[in-house]
């Protein structure tokens, strides 16, 4: 499982709330995308901006590396 941390840590992560697959969590200190569960549907890049371009074009950047 590979997670993305997002470089914010907003108290009411909107992202957060409209992910349909519930890839996005947060953690003591940070959101965490799980990449296992997230389909790309790009909810969450509408609802904020700096986790959608900052946290999912790192981690689709990341993902055709591997």
């Amino acid at each position: 499982m590979l997670n993305v941390v997002c470089p914010h840590n907003c108290k009411d992560c909107y992202a957060l709330s409209v992910c349909a697959v519930r890839a996005i969590h947060d953690e003591p200190g940070s959101v965490i995308l799980d990449t296992n569960k997230c389909i790309n549907c790009g909810c969450c890049a509408t609802a904020c901006e700096t986790f959608g371009y900052k946290v999912l074009k790192q981690w689709k950047v990341k993902k055709k590396a591997a």
